[in-house]
């Protein structure tokens, strides 16, 4: 179809242009958000200081929820099933590069993480393995955050 097909046919001409716009309209990815010193946890509201332990949850409306702890982040999705995520991204522990949930390798080990859960994120299984076996998890650290503000 031609300009001057449209220009003698002016019934074609608004669901060509809206058919053109949709199609340039496909999914925008979703792109992990910054941290800045000034954003406090979702869970605990503490300073999300420490970036190599940050995560975020993106919910449907384009809101952002910043964790401190990967434990408060997993304490906060259990306890809002109401949530409609669209993403969560995890901070690798060793890169500080956000990197996907879905494609995290999650363990517990005996770093002190923020709020001491003791979770830390990787996206490479055997780099996770590596520092879960020289940094053992310890009998202190619980499932999710310890501290009383995330019970």
């Amino acid at each position: 179809m031609n300009a001057n097909t449209l220009s003698h046919r002016p019934h074609l001409l608004g669901p060509t242009l809206l058919a053109f716009m949709l199609l340039g309209c496909g999914a925008s990815k979703i792109e992990p958000v910054e941290i800045f010193p000034e954003d406090n946890c979702a869970q605990c509201r503490m300073a999300v200081s420490e970036v190599q332990f940050a995560s975020e949850i993106i919910d449907m409306h384009g809101e952002v929820y910043k964790f401190d702890d990967l434990g408060c982040m997993l304490k906060f999705r259990n306890k809002r099933s109401d949530l409609k995520i669209n993403a969560t991204f995890l901070k690798d522990y060793e890169t500080k590069e956000w990197i996907p949930y879905e494609r995290a390798v999650i363990v517990k080990t005996g770093i002190e993480t923020p709020m001491g859960s003791g979770k830390v994120a990787f996206a490479n299984q055997a780099r996770a393995k590596a520092i879960q076996s020289r940094y053992p998890a310890s009998e202190q650290h619980a499932d999710g955050c310890s501290h009383a503000c995330c019970q």
